[in-house]
């Protein structure tokens, strides 16, 4: 038995509580309670749910979760894979520095929207016949049944 163990073991008989009790006051499974008493760290599940434990633990037992989460560290050496995080390394400095980016996009993909759907309203709205050279053959012609008239209509489209 280690430390930590001696300590929540002592504080559970200070209370005058069995184990059995304990594990249903906290609902922490009394084989992971038992583990934590005798320092049988393989038998526990992974850390971050054995810190969770001595904070549940340490709270109804009234013991400080700081003290035992240090004599935890200090007893168990974890043969687990920690996940370290780096910072971050810049590879390159930003272009404009302090530029907030999503504020700047948001606002210039809203008004792109705008612009798109205003520019489909004024051509629906426009009506057809009015879009330019080539959609109508007589767009050209002012007075149709004028005397020069025949002179300004394409010869292939006579015949």
């Amino acid at each position: 038995m280690d430390y930590l163990g001696e300590k929540l073991q002592e504080a559970r008989k200070r209370k005058k509580v069995s184990l059995e009790d304990a594990a249903a006051a906290t609902r922490i499974k009394i084989e992971y309670l038992r583990a934590l008493e005798e320092g049988d760290y393989p038998g526990l599940p992974p850390r971050a749910y054995v810190k969770g434990f001595l904070k549940i633990y340490g709270h109804y037992l009234g013991l400080e979760y700081p003290l035992l989460l240090q004599f935890y560290e200090e007893s168990f050496q974890s043969s687990e894979p920690q996940l370290v995080l780096a910072e971050p390394r810049p590879d390159s400095p930003p272009l404009f520095p302090g530029i907030r980016w999503k504020p700047v996009l948001t606002v210039g993909g809203v008004m792109a929207g705008i612009a798109l759907l205003t520019w489909g309203a004024v051509l629906l709205f426009r009506g057809p016949g009015t879009g330019g050279k080539g959609t109508d053959p007589f767009s050209e012609v002012d007075e149709p049944f004028a005397s020069g008239t025949l002179e300004k209509i394409p010869v292939s489209e006579l015949e």
